[in-house]
């Protein structure tokens, strides 16, 4: 009788699994579809679709994430609390959907709760998804987390609003949601995709556990807190993304909102205190500085932000990522994956050209100190005039350059000058009658020319002045940009410094640019570091990193109605709209020690879409080796020049261009180009579709089937059953 009875209440329970398995699944269901262990918590089904259904944990508010293909993935590690080498407090983040930074400004203290064991959880079913609330009972703070399921992807969204803050002494400074998402454990295989510099793959588990974990802020650090010694690296994010690929599934993570205020974490099996490989999004929602009370740094304080969070919204999205081919799950389908949403969500339209171009930036002028009866005076130099431009031009034309990119510094007064530049009115420094004349016939040297302006730091002059437009740092200090010692790494406090210009003032300079390019018939523009730069400005006006982003936005979208063309150096992810070519992108990452290999992310995501070039062939200790991963990343070659020689720029704040005179290069920058262009020509408007390494060469597939084989070792490009050797373009000496 009593096998009878447990033989019907089997069938029963088979009976129900089945009837309800497209609305609710239990934990050990669940989990016997990837051979987990049964758990002690219980997952329904909040929403689905065609492609995606979303499972949460009423609970604790974890969830799960299940494709079409039968691939999950949890928001966190389901054996957590079997971790052999994991704390507690660790087994707590790791179980949190939710964790929160607060700081107690009067003690200048900061600490952090893990929503696991530290919150309550309220889940609300709204349409598509679910409401989860968390309400931190220790901070006073309670946060709101919405998820909801659409088409191809899971939305995660804080709107900050909603954030409700009870206890003065206690302020949120900083937000992690599900950071355990897409965990892997020490035996799973895969890597992290990690979009520093050009980008670099984390392997799972590669025993780098006495690395630094990686932590950057998106978008590089805020530069308003400009720091007194040098630091030890200056690569950056430029996409708000990240990829996951584990075994044979892959998923993409994009920060849609609050991507200026955050940063990207990675660690491995053992560095993460923990059993697990882990990548997230950290949200930073008040900063914090530095506030030095001597001349000794070691006497410093720290000091919060303080307001209201500035922040409107924190979201991100998860997407799945298909194998359409059935091949197996790599960077090259993350990397389309994000192409698709640029072009789907951001409206990144295809400017690329088909033909290969040579990048060229020329620098017209500079300010050098000279002795005059005694006193010392600054005058401005010539470093290019417009003729000597002109010149140069024409000689890469003579020598076989079809197609050039050129980007025309410090050209006005203003520029030189290192002042906010805005007046579109050529330095007679540079013959500035010619100046336009030779924009005006640029097509005869087949050029594009771009003039360039850099207003992101400026000194008082020209209507601007430090007290009254330069940001303004969370300590109250005005905000500094300096040159550093190269051996002792500390600041120059008094040579060379310049200011932040505060982003109050970006409307106007935007406006007043627009307006006097246009007027002076000038079709195109380089507005440099603007793209890639991002600050807040924390006096009274009180302008995030959020903020200042929108304004950003707002400028560039002023400059695209006016002018033709916008040319940017290696632009941040926000800034792709509205620019068509983009110079100086790294062909390397950061190279921190966590990292186990470069790759041309970066590159693969853009090309086809956006024309861009390398960084300065002629400015690399191994040019040769750098035109050899411009073919393999598809990238235009690209040049520093000056009309001068270098005793022109000895003791100037240009003097690092020691390198540049036109007459070394301009043979070897035309043989580069003619080498690019035997290779790349008609696939440079294409899509990189496949994209590996192998021993010493790369593999680089386009969408019209083009394969190009780059061989390091034997310096040679194989395309169409061609073989090119760089070494007959390559310059005897160079």
């Amino acid at each position: 009788m009593w096998i009878m009875k447990k033989y019907i209440c089997i069938i029963t329970a088979c009976t129900l699994l089945n009837v309800s398995s497209d609305f609710s699944l239990s934990a050990m269901a669940y989990n016997n579809i990837e051979n987990k262990t049964e758990e002690k918590t219980e997952l329904r089904l909040a929403a689905e679709n065609k492609n995606l259904k979303f499972y949460v944990d009423d609970s604790s508010g974890e969830i799960a994430l299940k494709d079409k293909n039968g691939n999950i993935w949890y928001s966190s590690p389901q054996n957590a609390e079997d971790d052999p080498i994991a704390a507690p407090s660790v087994i707590s983040d790791l179980q949190s959907p939710l964790s929160i930074t607060y700081c107690e400004p009067k003690k200048r203290v900061e600490a952090s709760l893990y929503s696991k064991s530290s919150s309550s959880v309220k889940v609300k079913n709204i349409d598509n998804g679910v409401e989860i609330t968390y309400k931190f009972k220790k901070a006073g703070i309670t946060i709101p987390l919405r998820l909801t399921l659409f088409d191809d992807y899971l939305e995660a969204e804080v709107d900050t609003s909603n954030i409700k803050e009870s206890r003065e002494d206690k302020k949120l400074t900083g937000i992690s949601i599900m950071s355990s998402f897409g965990a892997a454990d020490s035996d799973d295989n895969g890597y992290f995709i990690i979009p520093d510099g050009c980008g670099a793959i984390i392997n799972f588990n590669n025993g780098k556990v006495n690395s630094k974990s990686y932590a950057r802020m998106v978008y590089g650090q805020d530069i308003t807190m400009s720091p007194l010694t040098m630091l030890d690296n200056t690569s950056q994010v430029y996409l708000p993304m990240y990829g996951i690929v584990k075994g044979s599934s892959g998923l993409m993570t994009v920060c849609t909102n609050g991507d200026s205020n955050a940063m990207l974490t990675a660690s491995v099996s053992g560095l993460s205190k923990s059993s697990y490989n882990l990548c997230s999004f950290e949200f930073i929602l008040r900063s914090s500085d530095n506030y030095y009370i001597s001349n000794d740094t070691s006497s410093v304080l720290t000091v919060f932000e303080s307001g209201d969070i500035k922040t409107d919204k924190i979201s991100l999205r998860y997407y799945p990522v298909e194998d359409s081919d059935k091949s197996g799950i790599d960077y090259v389908d993350i990397a389309k994956s994000y192409r698709d949403y640029l072009i789907n969500d951001m409206n990144v339209k295809r400017t690329a050209d088909s033909s290969p171009e040579l990048y060229i930036d020329l620098y017209g002028g500079t300010e050098k100190k000279h002795s005059f009866l005694g006193i010392p005076v600054t005058v401005k130099k010539s470093l290019t005039t417009s003729s000597q431009a002109a010149g140069i031009m024409r000689t890469l034309k003579n020598l076989g350059v079809s197609n050039m990119t050129v980007c025309y510094n410090k050209w006005t007064d203003s520029g030189i000058k290192n002042r906010i530049d805005v007046s579109a009115e050529a330095s007679n420094t540079i013959e500035n009658k010619e100046f336009y004349e030779l924009l005006n016939h640029a097509d005869e040297n087949n050029a594009a020319i771009y003039p360039g302006v850099q207003n992101v730091s400026f000194t008082s002059g020209g209507g601007y002045s430090v007290h009254g437009d330069a940001a303004v740092r969370i300590s109250g200090e005005y905000a500094r940009l300096y040159d550093y010692d190269i051996v002792s790494g500390r600041a120059y406090k008094d040579k060379n410094v310049k200011f932040l210009l505060s982003p109050n003032e970006y409307p106007k300079m935007f406006s007043k640019l627009a307006e006097n390019f246009k007027n002076k018939g000038i079709e195109n523009i380089c507005i440099s570091e603007l793209a890639n730069s991002l600050c807040g400005d924390y006096d009274k006006s009180g302008i995030s990193r959020d903020k200042t982003q929108k304004i950003l936005l707002d400028g560039f979208k002023t400059l695209d109605n006016s002018l033709s063309s916008i040319l940017a150096d290696n632009a941040n992810a926000y800034a792709f709209p509205y620019i068509d070519k983009i110079s100086n992108v790294p062909l390397c990452s950061g190279g921190y020690d966590i990292f186990d290999e470069d790759i041309p992310f970066y590159q693969i995501v853009l090309h086809g879409f956006k024309s861009y070039s390398t960084e300065p062939i002629n400015g690399s200790a191994d040019d040769r080796k750098l035109m050899l991963n411009a073919i393999a990343s598809g990238s235009n070659p690209h040049y520093d020049m000056i009309g001068e020689s270098a005793g022109a720029i000895k003791d100037t704040e240009l003097d690092g261009l020691y390198y540049a005179y036109y007459d070394n290069w301009t043979e070897q920058a035309a043989k580069d180009f003619l080498f690019a262009k035997e290779i790349l020509l008609g696939v440079q408007d294409k899509a990189i579709t496949g994209y590996r390494k192998s021993g010493n060469k790369t593999y680089t597939e386009y969408e019209d089937g083009t394969l190009i084989i780059v061989d390091f070792e034997k310096e040679s490009v194989s395309v169409n059953e061609n073989e090119y050797y760089l070494s007959d373009y390559t310059v005897n000496g160079a």
